[in-house]
């Protein structure tokens, strides 16, 4: 089956996290299967951990970055979702909005691939979905 929901970074470090969200954790079981995150996201998930000082807690987010890259696909960021990148970064510019680059990418991969974003950072993805057609959810309660 194909995925339908593309993983922001928040959501995939909230499995690091000692505490952390139950409604997200109960999510991401239910969608067993359904869930990948895009080569963005695993780039920024890679940095965050490799800035982090030695000692348990760096161990304890390599071992769930290795969990992350065995559960999920990571689809890339290709000519396609690049495309359509520019475009709509233009677009929110002209508007006023510049978005950063890389929650650009994030979103384009999304769009390019047909799928929903999942992020806990609704409103940094507010002026992409005003113009685009970005799908997101939040799965915080």
């Amino acid at each position: 089956m194909r995925p339908v929901y593309l993983l922001d970074t928040n959501v995939i470090s909230e499995a690091a996290k000692l505490k952390p969200n139950f409604s997200v954790l109960r999510n991401l079981a239910k969608n067993e299967g359904l869930c990948a995150i895009c080569s963005t996201v695993w780039q920024e998930s890679v940095y965050g951990y490799e800035r982090l000082p030695d000692g348990k807690r760096k161990n304890m987010v390599r071992n769930c970055l290795q969990s992350i890259k065995e559960t999920y696909d990571i689809i890339p960021y290709d000519g396609f979702a690049s495309e359509i990148c520019g475009e709509i970064r233009a677009r929110c510019e002209e508007k006023g909005r510049p978005i950063p680059y890389d929650d650009c990418q994030i979103a384009a991969t999304a769009i390019a691939n047909g799928m929903i974003l999942v992020t806990h950072n609704v409103e940094d993805y507010a002026a992409l979905q005003e113009n685009s057609m970005l799908k997101v959810e939040d799965w915080w309660e």
